[in-house]
């Protein structure tokens, strides 16, 4: 059989096997639980992972067309990350009522830093909400102190990765 009658048949050997199976049931996981009447029905309801704990009923997490603000965008964080920025939030108020205490600034710059590591490393699960927010604690802190290398760094690469991708650089 010469090599161009083999391709064609490989082809449409594929075509068939892909047409004949195309509605053919998924496996099932052993651990997943049978759907009412055996088929493949709604799906369970989604439940928070095992090492997150449900938010409260009075804070639910935003649905999709919520506006972006920073009481939803709170809401999405994971309670570690949450932590970050309730301490960001203080220092600041802190920093603001006694601008000149320089222990004071190197700890907001620190808890800022901080925050905007977890933002960049929550960025896998969904760049566009938590990368500029990641940008801009690192800004900010910078914005204190200009010589934070850390900061610094963290911001060029993200910055690096928005003109990898040809995206403008949030502002």
């Amino acid at each position: 059989m010469n090599l161009a009658t083999l391709l064609k048949t490989a082809v449409v050997g594929g075509c068939l096997l892909v047409s004949a199976c195309g509605d053919a049931p998924r496996p099932v996981s052993s651990k997943a639980t049978a759907p009412a009447a055996g088929g493949y029905g709604a799906s369970p309801q989604a439940q928070p992972p095992a090492d997150q704990p449900a938010p409260p009923s009075g804070q639910a997490a935003p649905k999709y067309g919520d506006p972006v603000t920073d009481e939803n965008f709170l809401k999405l964080l994971k309670p570690e990350t949450a932590a970050l920025a309730e301490k960001a939030r203080k220092l600041q108020e802190s920093y603001a009522a006694a601008p000149q205490d320089a222990a004071l600034k190197g700890r907001l710059v620190a808890a800022k830093v901080a925050y905007g590591n977890a933002l960049r490393d929550l960025g896998q699960a969904g760049p566009r909400i938590y990368y500029p927010a990641a940008l801009r604690m690192y800004r900010q802190a910078l914005a204190l102190d200009a010589d934070n290398k850390e900061a610094s760094e963290k911001k060029k690469e993200i910055e690096m990765i928005y003109q990898s991708m040809g995206r403008p650089i949030p502002e």
